[in-house]
């Protein structure tokens, strides 16, 4: 008699083996370390995106939104819980090492802020692991470039919204005069794009359906209560105010004169003189603030360049928190753990109110980022009001290139 074997890669077999794993949710025979996420920012709305777990050689968390990896810092076990804080930004995670339960500390309010957090497995190898459905196998095409109008009870906001769609997966991103959104990741279900993003600040949720006339329709979820409706027209061509006209100086040939505090608290008049001598990139940021965390590695990669060493870059703080001290604290955190290689002072407290008091040679300050740039006489030569990150693509480049060409100017001046 002949010996019977088995052909595992049968297709009919396989397909059947396949089904089964399918059906159980789970497949033994593979270590999965990408998780299906979900943040439950209030009763009725949960954020899902996606993270990678093991524990190979000690437990290692990284949150993944599209081309973004944002590996947490491990920092221990207690009892049956696993404790992480982000690299830079002020929060932590915090799970049960067995059900995978817990909560996201975010810490960058001025009193902490606990949201439920969990992650497992995809419910089926066919569903897409960052929302834990499945995407549409014959999708509406939402790629392209959209003039969008966001409406919520206080009024509108213009933007541009990005997306690059790959057969059921989508990315991209919104650009608006304050900043852009960052990396957004997800897919078409049912008809409807699906975006999200979580970042230790950001907990963002896009929805839209597509309309007549090259439309979009949908609507926006952020954070634990606040939702807006949006809309967007296919438009290639969809421009923004200029960022270098929404903050600006009040005369020609204006300086600076700021009251801010060093890292020691002590009370500092930054004037004229201390801007003298060669060009100057003044940072008005937050340390709560993910374009600023953006900028600042950008400027912080810049400082490294030869071609740049010779520019002044000075970060101005302006934080959440009770008091000065506590502010100041949250600064130098941020400092300490991203190994700032430029000076920072505190402003005071994160709003664009105070900043304008601290800022007041300019008409205002409108965003966080705002950054001007001095000529060697200290005078202010250009104001820019938000930042196009990574997240952007192209703008983003266009940004690094247009900013390290005006740093060579005022360093030939």
């Amino acid at each position: 008699m002949a010996e019977k074997t088995f052909n595992f890669f049968n297709p009919r077999t396989f397909g059947r083996l396949l089904s089964l794993l399918i059906c159980c949710g789970k497949i033994a025979l593979f270590s999965q370390t990408s998780f299906h996420a979900e943040l439950q920012l209030n009763d009725r709305l949960s954020l899902p995106f996606e993270v990678v777990y093991h524990e190979d050689k000690g437990p290692k968390l990284t949150v993944v939104n599209g081309e973004e990896r944002i590996e947490l810092r491990y920092l221990t076990k207690k009892k049956d819980s696993v404790y992480f804080e982000f690299p830079e930004i002020a929060g932590r995670i915090v799970f049960h090492k067995t059900n995978r339960k817990g909560y996201w500390l975010n810490l960058n309010k001025t009193l902490p802020l606990q949201i439920p957090f969990q992650f497992y497995e995809a419910q089926s190898l066919l569903y897409n692991v960052r929302l834990d459905e499945r995407l549409d196998t014959l999708p509406h095409v939402f790629t392209g470039t959209y003039d969008v109008v966001f409406t919520d009870a206080k009024g509108t906001e213009k933007a541009i919204g990005i997306f690059q769609q790959s057969g059921s997966q989508i990315q991209g991103t919104f650009r608006t005069e304050t900043g852009d959104y960052r990396y957004l990741s997800g897919g078409v279900v049912n008809g409807t794009m699906r975006l999200s993003c979580f970042d230790g600040v950001h907990a963002f949720l896009f929805e839209a359906i597509s309309t007549s006339g090259n439309g979009l329709s949908g609507t926006f979820y952020s954070g634990t209560r606040y939702q807006a409706s949006w809309t967007g027209v296919l438009n290639p061509n969809a421009e923004l105010t200029s960022p270098y006209s929404i903050s600006r100086p009040l005369v020609e040939h204006a300086t600076l004169t700021l009251q801010v505090k060093n890292s020691k608290g002590k009370k500092r008049t930054l004037d004229p003189g201390f801007f003298q001598g060669k060009p100057s990139v003044v940072q008005i940021m937050g340390t709560w603030c993910p374009n600023c965390l953006d900028e600042t590695r950008y400027f912080m990669s810049l400082k490294e360049k030869d071609d740049f060493k010779s520019v002044r870059f000075v970060m101005v703080g302006f934080e959440n928190g009770t008091n000065d001290k506590d502010r100041l604290q949250r600064l130098k955190k941020y400092a300490r753990k991203m190994d700032l290689n430029y000076g920072f002072y505190l402003g005071g407290e994160a709003s664009t109110k105070q900043a304008g008091i601290v800022f007041h040679a300019l008409n205002g300050v409108y965003s966080f980022p705002t950054t001007l740039f001095l000529n060697k006489k200290g005078e202010i030569v250009q104001v820019h009001s938000g930042f196009d990150g990574p997240g952007t693509g192209i703008h983003f480049t266009r940004l690094q290139q247009t900013t390290e060409a005006l740093l060579r100017k005022l360093l030939e001046e």
